[in-house]
């Protein structure tokens, strides 16, 4: 069947250039995708621009005909789909019934790329995964086909967008303007040979994509998507695998896939964070005005009115008169349920937050959710445009549907009867508004310029991180968790509630009589060792704190390691020391290497090798 349908996907190009230059021809001109287009990336595409050497004639055009088609094969999986989609809406040239049928039974057994199971390989940062990439690239043999999932902020080369204060926010914002040439050929990625099997890329992490990209004018946030569709390995931040919006935003699958999380004693708080959710005021606000405009323009009217009715709610209730906090700090007001007095159930009903009022909540969201389906797939059918880029006064934006299927997917836990309904805690944060500071600082802000002095949010904060990681359990095939501190695994596996069908537990390195685990209270001058914010700043912490170390390696041989919390608090430390004097006692015991901040895999290697190498010699007191 494979190569059956490899010959149909060719007389699909063959007879259908137009389709074939409109889905994998970045506008149907670059012949070569690793020529570098004459392009800008503020500039916006022009239907009637051509390149000089362009012309209709396929044979007169060979080598641009080929890249196409070997894209259409590349992305064999993504190429069927897109056949068989169109044909539902016009008759292609040069495909017979049968090969339709074929077609559909390829799709249907799942001998696709995307249906085939494939590798997720989550960890905790952007810099591990560079990490990951790096050692299957330089340290295995083994070769396939591979991606990884990025921000934007790791990965677009708009200079507006870059810039801005968000990138997140001004990138779509250049997207829905069609304002962003790099986006509108971001497929001009997709061809490149140095990214195909063989080439000098195959293999890539995201400072490899954005260097591609760069001279093609093209954006890699949108092409590393794209590749990572049909990627047999896709290398990723744990927040794309754990959080659900994330995920479905990414378009990452889990059914009948293979998870692996690196670092997995993280995955506890990452999987409470990826479950929680918050929305606040202004937010809810931005989603009833866009209500207000479709209902205003007779767009569903109905389902937009209910929409608005949820955020008008809760954006009333935030903002009430007389809201009582029982936690108090500096510049934030608190107030969590259930109290004593208010149940989570009595808050939801008070709120008419009901089971009926949530059910017609998801029954409008899915109604708007298939009507800007249908823009897109009117825009895709009146010409080669990419189908993203739909009349914003047409339908609400991406960001107002995300707060309506967070509040959906959270009040789906906390409702009674849910199995996860005592693991949320309901919670209003009043704290200033940030962007009044900001406009002060800059002198930006116009006096008749309204702002709100405080900013409310309402959180739902997830104390089970089995809420969210035993969902993923349920979807995949196989969920591999790494980690040198993971024991002890019965305990872990309860917080995760997944029962592990298989685990291994290598016996550790130190011998339980070389071993002893204390805990130190307070420092030599009875000072309380408590790195918590408001503390790690007073001098007398800093200072019990450095005489605790130098104590500590005047009577231990030979190596220390000392951790702390964050850089920050390191070279808060080192700082005070070097002042006082006590950096120097404490080297007079000991040699001190210290980490540096955002130092490369290398330099940390070089570090540890200096490490070791000074305790190895003879005649030193440790370091």
């Amino acid at each position: 069947m494979q190569e059956n349908v490899r010959q149909i996907i060719t007389r699909f190009c063959m007879h259908n250039t137009t389709l074939l230059r409109s889905r994998y021809g970045s506008n149907g001109t670059d012949a070569d995708p690793d020529k570098k287009p004459d392009a800008d990336p503020d500039k916006k595409p022009d239907a009637m621009e051509t390149h000089a050497s362009e012309k209709p004639d396929i044979l007169s055009n060979n080598y641009s005909f080929v890249t196409l088609q070997a894209r259409a094969q590349t992305l064999q999986s993504e190429t069927v789909d897109f056949i068989l989609d169109t044909s539902k809406k016009q008759t292609l040239v040069g495909l017979s019934k049968d090969d339709l049928a074929t077609l559909g039974e390829y799709q249907d057994a799942g001998k696709s790329a995307t249906q085939r199971p494939r590798i997720f390989f989550g960890t905790r940062t952007h810099k591990q995964v560079a990490q990951l990439v790096n050692e299957l690239r330089s340290k295995t043999p083994y070769r396939l086909r591979t991606a990884v999932l990025g921000s934007r902020a790791q990965t677009c080369t708009h200079p507006k967008a870059k810039r801005a204060e968000s990138v997140d926010d001004t990138c779509r914002q250049l997207r829905d303007d069609n304002n962003c040439g790099a986006y509108t050929g971001f497929r001009r990625i997709l061809g490149s040979k140095k990214l195909a099997e063989g080439g000098e890329l195959e293999i890539w992490d995201l400072e490899d994509i954005v260097s591609v990209a760069r001279p093609l004018v093209a954006c890699s946030y949108y092409a590393s998507r794209e590749l990572a569709a049909t990627a047999k390995l896709v290398f990723c931040p744990y927040n794309y695998i754990l959080d659900p919006a994330v995920r479905k935003a990414a378009g990452i699958e889990l059914e009948g896939n293979i998870v692996i999380l690196d670092e997995a004693h993280n995955i506890e708080n990452a999987a409470r964070d990826a479950g929680s959710f918050e929305v606040s005021d202004l937010q809810l606000a931005s989603l009833a005005h866009e209500c207000s405009g479709m209902f205003d323009h007779g767009i569903l009217r109905n389902e937009h009115l209910v929409l608005k009715s949820l955020a008008d709610t809760l954006a009333a209730w935030l903002q009430r008169d007389g809201a009582a906090f029982e936690y108090c700090d500096y510049e934030t007001q608190t107030s969590v349920w259930p109290k004593p007095e208010c149940s989570v159930d009595t808050l939801l009903t008070d709120l008419a937050l009901t089971p009926d009022y949530i059910s017609q909540v998801k029954s409008a969201q899915a109604k708007i959710e298939d009507y800007i389906a249908s823009l897109r797939t009117q825009s895709n059918e009146h010409g080669p445009e990419d189908p993203e880029l739909l009349p914003r006064d047409k339908h609400v934006s991406a960001g107002a549907l995300r707060v309506v299927e967070g509040l959906l997917r959270v009040l789906k836990h906390v409702a009674h009867g849910s199995k996860f309904a005592t693991d949320f805690r309901i919670a209003v944060v009043r704290h200033p508004n940030p962007e009044l500071r900001t406009s002060q600082k800059r002198k930006r802000q116009s006096v008749f310029e309204s702002k709100p002095a405080f900013i409310n949010t309402l959180s739902f904060w997830t104390m089970n991180p089995g809420v969210v990681f035993s969902e993923i359990a349920e979807q995949t095939r196989s969920i591999v968790l790494t980690s040198g501190t993971l024991s002890p695994l019965d305990s872990y596996a309860s917080e995760l509630q997944v029962d592990f069908a298989s685990t291994l537990e290598a016996n550790h390195v130190i011998a339980p009589s070389r071993f002893c685990a204390l805990a130190v209270e307070c420092g030599p001058s009875g000072v309380r060792l408590e790195a918590k914010y408001r503390t790690s700043d007073q001098l007398e912490f800093q200072d019990d704190v450095g005489e605790a170390i130098r104590a500590i390696a005047a009577r231990s041989p030979d190596g220390m390691l000392v951790f702390m919390p964050s850089y920050a608090l390191l070279n808060k430390l080192i700082a005070r020391w070097e002042a006082t004097g006590r950096l120097a006692e404490i080297r007079s015991h000991k040699t001190v290497f210290v980490e540096p901040q955002g130092g490369t895999k290398d330099q940390f290697d070089k570090l540890l090798l200096s490490y070791r190498k000074h305790l190895s010699e003879p005649n030193e007191t440790g370091a």
